[in-house]
């Protein structure tokens, strides 16, 4: 069992709806409900809203309160962003489920494409929220069965990857605040000096790699390096594809491994790629947890970057060197376009004296 805070089905329900491209959704639930992932979510353009049910609703039940939240997002939409034939995702809450809610009564309403999702916090692992998502996409001929197939594979990789090296792997992970930053950067100082061959790794969740991308994309400047990354534009859901096209515009790719929901998977293929390459360090910036880092030469530096204080100890468990970076998928929310990482801009201080000198 698990014993420190992990993420909610919930909030992977909703995130997955955004990347289907719904306009809003409403959360059917008390309006404190997903309240940072709510907010996050209108960074990125889905409208959200709640059905604000409470107490009263909770025990005489709360159809009447997600009919008229519905009532009012439609008509919202079409007024403020002109959205004629809106597509509303209904996502439950760990209220309205218990309760009983049938979030699906409201699928024929002829003014907007709805998607319901009932799910809440107990339904297990995040990812069950996203495949629920899916499901309810599928159900109403949103997607083909065999994207689905496809999306149900990698979300359950992905939960497989976190239980068996990341955060989840432990009862309890210590969270960290302080990582290797100086002593992974005076290492770097030190192979530029010596012309030091690296080879940069983009293994990175989704739209969190216009902020990954930065510290391989400063390291392109002082190094000639061999870049690796699951950037292929062919694979994903249309706003997953757009975000690979745009990185694609800033970083540089020798290698693509696979597509940015691919992350999960794709650490086989770098490592493989990896083991034959004459380099003296390995940058892995994403999800560096998800290669089987092991397998290349001992002799070679590995450094690995990542969002989140829970991460640096899995991450340390397995590479020379961890750097976290906080708060980095808030960071990129709404952004179509390179964020820069704490890390990417002090190397680049950094490099940039090495270089004069």
């Amino acid at each position: 069992m698990i014993f420190h805070p992990r993420p909610s089905p919930i909030a992977a329900a909703m995130y997955q709806l955004r990347d289907l491209g719904v306009d809003a959704i409403i959360l059917h639930g008390p309006s404190g409900c997903c309240f940072r992932t709510a907010r996050l979510l209108e960074l990125d353009g889905v409208r959200v809203f709640t059905s604000n049910i409470d107490e009263n609703a909770i025990v005489f039940g709360a159809s009447e309160n997600l009919k008229k939240a519905l009532d009012y997002a439609i008509e919202y939409l079409k007024r403020e962003l002109n959205k004629e034939q809106p597509m509303i995702g209904i996502v439950g809450t760990c209220a309205s489920m218990i309760i009983g809610e049938d979030l699906w009564e409201f699928i024929d309403d002829d003014r907007a494409t709805i998607i319901p999702v009932e799910v809440h916090s107990g339904s297990g692992d995040n990812t069950v929220g996203a495949i629920k998502a899916m499901e309810s996409a599928l159900k109403l001929g949103i997607i083909d069965e065999k994207e689905f197939e496809r999306q149900k594979f990698l979300l359950k990789k992905a939960t497989e990857v976190e239980k068996k090296r990341g955060m989840a792997k432990k009862e309890y992970i210590k969270p960290s605040y302080d990582d290797d930053l100086n002593e992974a950067i005076n290492v770097l100082k030190n192979l530029k000096e010596k012309n030091g061959k690296i080879a940069c790794v983009l293994n990175a969740k989704k739209e969190t790699a216009y902020l990954f991308a930065h510290p391989l994309i400063v390291l392109n400047k002082y190094f000639n390096c061999i870049n690796i990354a699951n950037l292929d534009i062919n694979k994903g859901l249309p706003k997953i594809r757009k975000d690979a096209q745009n990185i694609l515009k800033r970083f540089n790719v020798d290698y693509t491994i696979g597509g940015l929901d691919e992350y999960a998977i794709t650490g086989e293929k770098a490592v493989e790629i990896l083991k034959n390459l004459d380099v003296d360090a390995v940058i892995v910036s994403g999800v560096p947890h998800a290669l089987p880092i092991e397998k290349i030469d001992k002799n070679i530096i590995k450094i690995g970057i990542s969002d989140g204080p829970r991460t640096y100890h899995p991450i340390k468990e397995i590479y020379d060197y961890a750097i976290v970076e906080l708060d980095a998928h808030a960071k990129v929310l709404g952004k179509r376009d390179i964020v820069k990482s704490r890390f990417g801009e002090i190397l680049d201080y950094m490099l940039r004296g090495t270089a004069e000198h």
